[in-house]
């Protein structure tokens, strides 16, 4: 068989997970009942890289008829078994408290403890080597018929340290994966309060300085009910000088380039920032042809076509840019703010407001006269808009600043999985345990 790294570090032993395992089988084909009663059936959806997610497991009608060995058991290892873009995801089972068991598109590996550590086998199965294997030796079938077998997968020969050391490693990748669960957890802490924020500023319910209004601060529409004192109801015509589609290149006989002119298209524009991980560029000499649809900072870039429709940022990349005709051109008035009337059209209910019937769907558009007849609900003056847009920026910073931490941890946790995993960096084992048993090793 092949083998998974080619040479040993000193003091590693392979061990074939047939003769190292006391469970190594897919789970059960259930009954499927709608209401959510019966036993918890874990399937392939469950099994993410970063969790195991409860919420999309299903219910078992006839539980009383699975042998107990079925039953997940905490540190059971469950690797997705089927299927393109599914097979081959890797995670644990950790709930003592929860009985559940996997359907018959998952496999789950119980190991010997006496041999191996189930959080260091599961490690080596996530990582860059263990996917290779697994792609390479153990996948069957072909496009989405891919099947992981059971049979190949018995015959895996592990590269294993000592039991200690398995310990210290799956401990120290433990404590970074603990350290991204609190991170990804307050990001998604932080992303409620940022939607909730914006909805209150936004809607002059707070106010700039984040104090409530109060009940006759606000003035009544007849069309669009309480209206904060000081805003207005202005139609999209009247806050700007352009309002446009950008230009989608015709000319024939050319590529892409490295550099140029930025093109940015609805594929890039996300809400709240223009995504250029993966610049495309138009040939320089084609600026004379494309200057009157030329970008400027601080121009409103709103998706109106496709699925991605509604989405909207700010152009502020302070480069030579053009944009595709799925894109509309916004761009404001010396009287109104750019990042304010971003934020504004972000807000779900502006969407509703400004989509109207429309779905996100392929088939889906807006047009330019669509943006000019819009009504938008704003402050008056432009001072206001710029201190609500100031709160949410920093708040949006803040966001960003944990995403960045949350990028480095995991970027961390690969080099680490790269380098412990295959010998290349050893531990001081007994100092690392003894750390880990004290609780002194943080995420």
């Amino acid at each position: 068989m092949k083998k998974i790294i080619e040479s040993l570090p000193s003091g590693w032993t392979e061990k074939r997970l047939k003769e190292n395992s006391l469970f190594l089988r897919r789970g059960k084909s259930p009954v499927y009942c709608d209401e959510n009663q019966g036993l918890l059936i874990i399937n392939q959806d469950c099994i993410r890289w970063e969790r195991i997610d409860l919420d999309k497991g299903k219910c078992h009608v006839v539980p009383n008829r699975i042998e107990i060995e079925f039953f997940l058991r905490h540190d059971d290892i469950l690797i997705n078994s089927t299927g393109t873009g599914t097979i081959g995801r890797v995670n644990q089972w950790s709930y003592q408290e929860i009985h559940a068991v996997a359907d018959s598109h998952v496999t789950v590996l119980r190991v010997k403890e006496e041999s191996l550590n189930a959080k260091y086998v599961r490690y080596f199965l996530s990582s860059e080597a263990g996917q290779r294997y697994l792609e390479s030796v153990c996948y069957t079938g072909s496009t989405n018929q891919i099947e992981l077998s059971k049979r190949y997968l018995s015959r895996l020969s592990l590269p294993c340290a000592s039991r200690p050391e398995q310990k210290a490693i799956a401990g120290i990748l433990s404590k970074v994966d603990e350290a991204i669960e609190a991170v990804e957890s307050s990001i998604k802490s932080s992303d409620r309060l940022k939607k909730s924020l914006m909805q209150n500023l936004l809607t002059g319910k707070l106010k700039p300085d984040c104090i409530w209004r109060s009940e006759d601060e606000f003035y009544v529409d007849e069309k669009f009910g309480k209206v904060p004192e000081g805003w207005q109801i202005v139609k999209g015509s009247k806050i700007t000088t352009r309002i446009t589609k950008g230009q989608s290149p015709k000319w024939q006989g050319f590529d892409y380039q490295s550099c140029g002119i930025l093109f940015v298209t609805s594929e890039n524009v996300q809400d709240g920032y223009i995504d250029i991980s993966e610049p495309k560029y138009l040939p320089i000499e084609f600026h004379e042809k494309i200057k009157n649809s030329q970008l400027q900072n601080g121009d409103v870039l709103i998706n109106i076509v496709g699925a991605s429709i509604g989405r909207c940022a700010v152009y502020d990349l302070n480069q030579l840019a053009n944009t595709n005709q799925a894109v509309c051109v916004f761009r404001t008035n010396d009287d109104n703010d750019s990042k304010f009337i971003a934020y504004y059209l972000q807000l779900e209910k502006t969407k509703r407001r400004l989509l109207g019937s429309q779905v996100e769907t392929a088939r889906a558009n807006l047009s330019l006269g669509d943006f000019r007849k819009f009504k938008f609900i704003i402050p008056q003056t432009r001072e206001e808009q710029l201190l609500i847009a100031k709160e949410i920026d920093e708040f949006i910073s803040i966001i960003r600043s944990k995403r960045s931490k949350l990028q480095s941890l995991k970027t961390l946790k690969k080099s680490l999985m790269q380098n412990l995993l295959t010998g290349k960096v050893r531990v001081d084992v007994e100092k690392i345990n003894k750390l880990l048993e004290e609780g002194r090793i943080n995420g």
